[in-house]
Formats: structure tokens, C-alpha cells, sequence
């Protein structure tokens, strides 16, 4: 009886031995499992775009929790594991990212080229119908043509220009220059009123050496004469019509350095950036003349010369 006693009560010592180290094991797994759940939870609800709501997989721990003994080594594996697989997720997505990054910068580099050649081409062609401002005058053109467009050059002749034909060489242009109707009236007294009117029915007509004849040293002969800025300002725009846009930048630059008062010199001013603009000068320098007829005459500009310059100032890319 006492040996079958002592057999029975060492059997229950090892079961009470054996029987927390299997709880434990126990332990681990549970809380490893809560975890699995827990993380698998997290990353549906992040990745989860549209659909239905995902159910967590987190519940109630119905299994009682055994005090934790030693910690395995195992969760510690597998939490290195997971740290190297997300650092390499962000290393994966920082390299889309830049390379994304590098596309876009080479979209707007292609893009600023593209707007800029398309910008060259559309102001070449709004220069061929621009018409230089002021030229018009029918205040002093008293019994002549209504003014017509102008057309307006938009690079100057390359290379030697060919003898133009005037009227003397050319029996024919002699003929259709006559036709030409000459002022008459008190126009044909006062003869700087002649020369000036002449001329821009000369312009009109597009004989442009006969009008420039008729406006060469007009500020000398009738100097102190209410017209010299008119005729100075149109004899520029015949210079830019007949291709010589150096020769019109002299002269619109001198009629409104020596005239700044005169009726025509802010028009000048104006002619002057765009002659500038046919020659192909800096857009610094023609953004100065911009500038400076805003300076000198910005609250006396009539609504056609600041839409003018407003235009202007837009093609050269000029600070407002």
C-alpha cells in the first residue's frame, strides 16, 4: 500500500512539472496568433481602397493567459523578418517615386521648349499684321484717301537689297507716282502741310522711296513746324515698310529724344521697341523702352497705345 501511495504521488509531481512548460508553449502561440490577427487586420484596412468593409479578425481571447515564462527566440525572428520586408516596400516605393519625380521634370523641360518655340512663331506672325501706331492722320491729311491698313515688315532685307525702282528709272511707276493725287488748296501753301500730306498718300500707295523723298530733312527745312513729329514718326514707318528697321529705329529714337513733347513721340516710342523687336536686340533693351514710355507718358496713353505696349510687353516677356 505505501509503495503503490509513493508510485501515485510521483507520477502527479511530474505532471506538475511537466504541466507549465506546456502552458507556456501554449501562451506564446496564443499571443502570436493575436498578433497574426491583429497585423493582418491593419494592413487590409490600409491597403483597402473601395469595397465592402472587411470584418477584423480580433475577437474575444476566450483561452485563459498563462503568465509568460522565458521569451523563444522565434517572434524575434519573425519580427526581423517583417522589419526587412517593409524597409524593402519603402525602398521600392522611394525608387518609383523619384523616377516619377525625373519624368515630370522632363515633361516641364519639353513643355517650357514647346511654348517657347510656339510663342516665337505666333508673335512672327502677329508682326507681319501689326501696324505701326501713329501713322494715321487724317486731321492732317485734309483732302486725301481715309487711311488704310499698314503693313509692317517683320525682319530686315538679308544681304545686299536690291536698286529699288523709282519713279525716274521706270517709266510706268512715273505714271501710276502721277496719279498719286497732289494736295491742293491751302495745303499747297503751306508747304510743309504739302510735303507731309504727299508723302502719306505716297505711303499709302506703298511708293515708298517717292514719300521718303518728300519727308528727308522735313525737321530742318520746317523746323519749330507743328508737323515735324508727324512727319518724323511716318517717315519711320515708311523706313520699317520699305525694310530698312535701322534706319527707322534712328529716326523714331531721334524724333522723341528731340520732340518729347511733340504730338507723335510717345508713338515713336512705341515704333521704336517694336523696330527694336524686327531687329532681334535684347529683350532687355526693348523691355526698357517699354518702360520708359510707361514712365514718361503712362497717364497720357489713349487705350489703343497701352493695349499696344501691354502687347508688346507680353511677347518680350517684360516685368510688369
Amino acid at each position: 500500500m505505501r509503495s503503490l501511495l509513493t508510485t501515485v504521488m510521483m507520477a502527479a509531481a511530474g505532471l506538475a512539472i511537466a504541466a507549465p512548460a506546456h502552458a507556456q508553449d501554449r501562451s506564446v502561440d496564443a499571443r502570436l496568433g493575436q498578433l497574426e490577427k491583429r497585423m493582418n487586420t491593419v494592413e487590409r484596412v490600409v491597403s483597402r481602397t473601395s469595397g465592402p468593409l472587411i470584418q477584423p479578425e480580433i475577437g474575444p481571447d476566450n483561452q485563459p493567459v498563462t503568465a509568460p515564462g522565458t521569451p523563444a527566440s522565434a517572434p524575434l525572428a519573425d519580427l526581423e523578418q517583417r522589419l526587412t520586408s517593409v524597409e524593402s516596400e519603402l525602398s521600392s516605393f522611394t525608387g518609383r517615386l523619384e523616377t516619377d519625380e525625373h519624368k515630370m521634370q522632363q515633361l516641364e523641360a519639353d513643355f517650357a521648349a514647346y511654348k517657347r518655340a510656339t510663342d516665337a512663331r505666333l508673335k512672327a506672325l502677329e508682326d507681319r499684321g501689326a501696324a505701326p501706331a501713329g501713322d494715321a492722320d487724317p486731321a492732317a491729311v485734309t483732302d486725301g484717301p481715309a487711311p488704310g491698313p499698314v503693313k509692317s515688315s517683320t525682319k530686315p532685307a538679308a544681304g545686299p537689297a536690291p536698286k529699288p525702282a523709282t519713279a525716274a528709272s521706270d517709266p510706268d511707276r512715273a505714271k501710276a507716282v502721277a496719279a498719286v493725287p497732289k494736295p491742293a488748296g491751302k495745303d499747297a501753301v503751306d508747304k510743309a502741310m504739302y510735303a507731309y500730306n504727299y508723302a502719306y498718300r505716297l505711303w499709302q500707295a506703298q511708293f515708298y522711296p517717292e514719300a521718303e523723298a518728300q519727308l528727308q530733312g522735313f525737321g530742318t527745312k520746317y523746323a519749330g513746324h507743328r508737323l515735324v513729329s508727324r512727319a518724323q514718326n511716318l517717315l519711320g514707318t515708311i523706313y520699317m515698310d520699305d525694310n530698312k528697321p535701322n534706319l527707322a529705329a534712328q529716326i523714331y529714337y531721334e524724333n522723341y529724344s528731340k520732340l518729347p513733347d511733340g504730338e507723335r513721340a510717345a508713338d515713336s516710342l512705341l515704333n521704336l521697341a517694336k523696330a527694336l523687336t524686327v531687329l532681334k536686340k535684347p529683350r532687355t533693351d526693348i523691355c526698357r523702352v517699354y518702360t520708359e514710355l510707361n514712365d514718361v507718358y503712362g497717364s497720357k496713353l489713349t487705350a489703343a497705345q497701352k493695349a499696344d505696349a501691354d502687347k508688346g510687353r507680353a511677347a518680350n516677356r517684360c516685368a510688369a
